[in-house]
């Protein structure tokens, strides 16, 4: 399915999001270790929800989904009751179920076998987790050599103390969740702490569930061991990530008012604070209740510092474009190390349609620029669909986006959604 996006006079209405899928797969591997029978509620099911319960099945849990997109989890008990997987855990296109089911392979007996598609095996960094389980008493090894998937790993995590880099922080969090299933405390020291606030969605689950644990400013973790947990029941927060395209758009598109509704503003995760930086470039954003409002804006470039959001990196950059001035980009050099190289893919889609951008080794530098329409990849990621599209909106003629059905993964009906508030949009193939 391709994309064609046409300039777009203005757009008006409201945007549905979707759920948040971090939060979800997080929901289903505590609920895959709880006591009893958990209830995730309206979770984010795509084809990685679905691959990840595959994936929790195999380690024991049961999965089964009802209706209206509530699912019943009936937990191992704890670690003791974790099967060996008797198949390969196939991971898709997933990094964080080739990290998170990394961690628990490393707590049950016997060896585990994961891999994924050419991404998991060639550009998700691996070796900081395959090191740090290595260090707490499991096994593991990158199948190659090269630090990627295929990932061999036997257990038990038996505890202990391990240094890992943290610049990627799903490994952390997956070492972390492992901890808290080992046989003795865990203290695990993190150089170069990254992506901090990702790091907070996975301690707010500590703190759900009751993990003991100590936590120095991401660099330095004790996490208890022996952990065991009751069922619970969990509705799904919708995804700030997603929220981001059509605010974004409701900012840069003249003459609109676009009103995300029932985002959670005190929830845990990281990208909601882009908001702040949308309002320092100029952005007219209200908050009425639970309901974001943006309306069209004159935006003035800055220096964003992006590791705290580093999944919005490559949204960033189209506001860098249109805004005026000049936009630098910083610290976000593991956007390299995504679903593709985001860094090189946003300069390279930004100069097909006559952007002044300039690429650093942990960021962009963008000039304002009058956009163009142009045929682009989609690089097989979701981000760089939803975010190319959102700029096909101010480019003169038509921006044309190949083989977008990546979008499905975190935001299903992003097409239809925008096409609701106004977007001159439409599918073909």
């Amino acid at each position: 399915m391709d994309l064609l996006i046409d300039r777009t006079p203005r757009l008006r209405g409201a945007v549905t999001i979707p759920p948040n899928k971090s939060h979800s797969f997080r929901a289903l591997i505590m609920a895959g270790l709880a006591k009893g029978t958990s209830r995730i509620l309206r979770p984010a099911v795509s084809n990685d929800w679905m691959l990840g319960t595959e994936a929790l099945e195999q380690f024991g849990a049961t999965v089964l989904p009802h209706a209206n997109n509530e699912w019943e989890v009936i937990g191992t008990g704890g670690v003791t009751q974790l099967k060996t997987p008797d198949d390969v855990i196939r991971c898709g296109n997933s990094g964080i179920i080739l990290r998170f089911f990394t961690g628990l392979a490393a707590c049950a007996e016997g060896y585990t076998v994961l891999t994924g598609d050419e991404s998991l095996r060639h550009i998700r960094p691996m070796q900081a987790m395959i090191d740090s389980l290595n260090q707490l008493g499991a096994w593991a090894v990158s199948s190659k050599g090269d630090g990627h998937a295929p990932i061999l790993v036997r257990g038990r995590l038996k505890g202990g103390s391990a240094t890992m880099d943290g610049e990627d922080s799903q490994p952390v969090s997956a070492t972390l969740m492992a901890a808290a299933l080992a046989d003795a405390p865990t203290e695990l020291i993190v150089k170069n702490p990254g992506e901090k606030p990702w790091i907070g969605v996975t301690l707010d689950w500590f703190d759900r569930v009751g993990i003991e644990y100590s936590n120095t400013d991401c660099a330095h973790y004790r996490v208890r061991g022996k952990g065991q947990w009751d069922a619970f029941e969990y509705p799904v927060p919708l995804d700030w990530s997603a929220a981001l395209y059509p605010i974004v758009a409701g900012l840069i598109v003249p003459n609109s008012e676009v009103r995300v509704p029932n985002m959670s503003i005190e929830d845990s995760q990281g990208d909601k604070k882009v908001l702040d930086i949308l309002r320092a470039m100029g952005g007219q954003i209200e908050v009425e209740g639970n309901t974001i409002i943006a309306r069209s804006s004159t935006l003035q470039g800055c220096e964003i510092d992006c590791n705290d959001f580093i999944d919005q990196l490559p949204l960033l950059a189209v506001v860098g474009a249109v805004a005026e001035g000049e936009t630098t980009l910083t610290n976000a050099a593991i956007c390299r190390d995504k679903e593709c190289d985001r860094i090189a893919a946003m300069r390279e889609a930004l100069t097909a349609m006559g952007a002044n951008v300039e690429e650093r080794p942990d960021g962009l530098v963008l000039k304002h620029s009058q956009l163009r329409g142009a045929k682009l990849p989609s690089w097989h990621d979701h981000r760089m669909v939803m975010t190319l599209a959102v700029a096909g909106l101010v480019a003169e003629g038509q921006t044309i986006i190949q083989d977008t059905q990546c979008v499905k993964k975190t935001f299903p009906h992003f097409p239809e959604q925008m096409i609701g508030i106004g977007a001159d949009l439409r599918k073909s193939g």
